[in-house]
C-alpha cells in the first residue's frame, strides 16, 4: 500500500498539473524530494535493524558459549559424584575382603576426584556457584579422609574399621555431598534456563523491530528486496538455533546414557564382588565349624566365644552377599508381569516363614479374600517375604509379634498392607529405610543386612508399582506395596 501510494504520487508529480491547481503545483515542487527522503529514512531504519541484529547475534554467541560451559560443568560435577561413589565402593570391597587388589578402584577414583574438582574450579564463574563449590570441597576432603582412615584401620583389624563404619559418619558425609552436588546441579540448570529465557526474550524483541523496519522499508522496491533477504537470513538464524538446541538435547541424552552405563557397571561390580566373597566366607564358616567339632573340648570358654563370633559373622556376611546379589539381579533380569493370585503368594510366604513365626511366637492374620494383581511371581514373593520378616523382626524385646495382612482396591490399583506392632519408624527416616545399607539400629539389637527394604522397593518398581510406610515410633508400622489390579487389565 505504501509503495503504491508513493508510485501514484511520483506519477502525479511527473505529470503536467492543470492550470491554476495549487495542490498539483505543490506536488510538483516537492515530488523530487520524496524519493531521496524515503530512501534516507529507509536506509536509517536498515542501519538500525542491522545494529539490532548484530547485538542479538552477539548475545546469541555469548549465550551459546555459556550454555556449552554449563553443560561441561554439569558433566564434570556428575563425574565428580560418580568418582566419590566409586572411591566409597572400592573402600567397601577392601573392608569386606582385606585384599589390596580391591583398593585399585578406590585409588583410581581418588585421583580422578581432584582432577574433576580442579576442572570445576577453573570453569565455574558465577559467584553463587563458586560459593557452593567452596562448600563442597571440605565435605569431599572429609569424606576422603574418612575413607583413608578406615582403610588404614582395616590394615590393623577388621573390627576397628567396622567400628568406624558403624558410626555412620561416612554415610552422613556422603548424604551431605549428595545434597551439595544436587544443589549445585540445580543451580547450574536454573542459571542455564534463565539465560535461555533471556535469549528468547531478545529474539522476540528483535523480531518485532525487524517486522517494523520491514514494514517501513516497503517505501521502495530496493528496500523490499533487502527485507526479503533479511527474512531469509532470519530463517537461517532460526535454523541454526534449532540445530544448536538439537545438539544440546543430544548432549543431555549422551550424558544420561553415560550415567546409565555407570550404574550398570556398578551393579555388575557389586555382583562380581559378591560372588568372589562367598568362597572365603564358606571357608571361614567351615573351618570354624571344624574347629568346634574336632577341638571344642580343648578350647576354653573364651575360645568357644571367639569361634561362635566367627561363625555368626560369616553367616551375617553370607546373608549380606545374598541380599546384594538379589538387589543387583533385580537391575539386570527381565521382569514380565501377568495376573497373579495375591492370596496364593501370601500363603506361600507364610508357609516358608513358619520356622521364624514359630520361634518368635508371632501371630500372622490375613484378611481374605485377596485380589489378583499384575506382577512377576518370584519378584512379588521376594518383596512379600522381606516385608513379613521385617514385621516379625522389629518388635520390642519380650513382645510377641502380631502381623496383619490385608489388601484394598483403589482406582485400578491394589494396595497390599503389612501391619505390625513393632517399634515403629520416625517419619524423618521413613524414606531412608528403603535405601540400601541404611540401618536405624545396630546389628546386635536387630539382626539383618540393611538391604531388605531396598529389595522391596526395587522389586515393586520393576513391576511398575510403588511402595511406602506409615509409622510412628512405638506405635508399629504399616508397610504397603501398590500394583495394578489384574481385573482392570482383563477388562481392557
Amino acid at each position: 500500500m505504501i509503495l503504491s501510494a508513493a508510485s501514484h504520487n511520483a506519477g502525479a508529480a511527473a505529470g503536467t498539473p492543470p492550470p491554476g491547481d495549487p495542490v498539483a503545483a505543490g506536488s510538483s515542487r516537492f515530488g523530487p524530494l520524496l524519493g531521496p527522503v524515503a530512501f534516507v529514512v529507509a536506509g536509517a531504519l536498515l542501519v538500525a535493524s542491522a545494529i539490532t541484529l548484530n547485538v542479538f547475534l552477539s548475545s546469541l554467541s555469548e549465550t551459546r558459549s555459556f550454555v556449552l560451559r554449563a553443560s561441561f560443568i554439569l558433566r564434570e560435577v556428575a563425574q565428580l559424584h560418580v568418582d566419590v561413589r566409586a572411591a566409597e565402593t572400592g573402600q567397601r570391597g577392601y573392608l569386606l575382603t582385606g585384599e589390596r587388589r580391591y583398593l585399585a578402584p578406590y585409588e583410581q577414583a581418588i585421583g580422578r576426584v581432584w582432577d574433576s574438582f580442579r576442572q570445576l574450579e577453573r570453569s565455574v564463574q558465577e559467584p553463587g556457584q563458586v560459593s557452593r563449590l567452596g562448600h563442597l570441597r571440605p565435605l569431599i576432603e572429609a569424606k576422603l579422609d574418612e575413607l583413608a582412615s578406615t582403610v588404614e584401620l582395616r590394615e590393623e583389624s577388621f573390627e576397628k574399621a567396622l567400628a568406624v563404619v558403624r558410626t555412620d559418619v561416612g554415610q552422613r558425609l556422603m548424604e551431605e555431598i549428595d545434597a551439595a552436588i544436587g544443589a549445585f546441579e540445580r543451580a547450574e540448570q536454573d542459571i542455564m534456563v534463565s539465560r535461555t529465557q533471556l535469549l528468547e526474550q531478545q529474539a522476540a524483541w528483535t523480531s518485532r523491530v525487524a517486522a517494523l523496519t520491514g514494514a517501513l522499508a516497503l517505501v521502495s522496491a530496493i528496500l523490499g528486496v533487502v527485507w526479503i533477504a533479511r527474512q531469509r537470513a532470519n530463517a537461517r538464524l532460526l535454523d541454526a538455533e534449532r540445530g544448536f538446541r538439537r545438539n544440546l538435547e543430544g548432549q543431555v541424552e549422551e550424558r544420561t546414557a553415560q550415567l546409565t552405563q555407570v550404574n550398570q557397571e556398578l551393579d555388575a561390580f557389586a555382583y562380581t564382588i559378591s560372588h568372589d566373597l562367598r568362597a572365603p566366607l564358606r571357608a571361614m564358616h567351615g573351618y570354624a565349624d571344624a574347629l568346634m567339632e574336632d577341638y571344642g573340648q580343648l578350647l576354653p570358654e573364651e575360645g568357644h566365644r571367639f569361634a561362635d563370633r566367627i561363625i555368626s559373622a560369616a553367616r551375617r556376611k553370607e546373608d549380606l552377599i545374598k541380599d546384594i546379589l538379589s538387589y543387583s539381579r533385580l537391575a539386570r533380569e527381565e521382569v514380565s508381569v501377568r495376573p497373579v493370585a495375591l492370596e496364593s503368594i501370601i500363603d506361600r510366604v507364610i508357609a516358608d516363614a513358619e520356622p521364624l513365626i514359630r520361634d518368635t511366637r508371632a501371630t500372622v492374620a490375613v484378611e481374605r479374600p485377596l485380589p489378583e494383581v499384575m506382577a512377576h511371581p518370584p519378584t512379588l514373593t521376594q518383596a512379600a517375604t522381606n516385608l513379613l520378616s521385617n514385621a516379625i523382626k522389629f518388635v520390642p524385646t519380650g513382645l510377641a509379634p502380631r502381623v496383619n495382612i490385608r489388601a484394598e482396591e483403589r482406582g485400578g490399583q491394589v494396595r497390599l498392607w503389612v501391619e505390625d506392632n513393632g517399634i515403629g519408624i520416625d517419619p524423618a527416616h521413613q524414606e531412608r529405610v528403603f535405601q540400601p545399607f541404611q540401618r536405624l539400629h545396630g546389628v546386635e539389637t536387630y539382626p539383618g543386612t540393611g538391604i531388605g527394604l531396598a529389595i522391596v522397593r526395587r522389586s515393586v518398581e520393576r513391576m511398575g508399582g510403588h511402595s511406602g510406610v506409615i509409622s510412628e515410633p512405638g506405635e508399629g508400622s504399616r508397610f504397603w506395596i501398590e500394583l495394578r489390579a489384574a481385573r482392570k487389565e482383563k477388562a481392557e
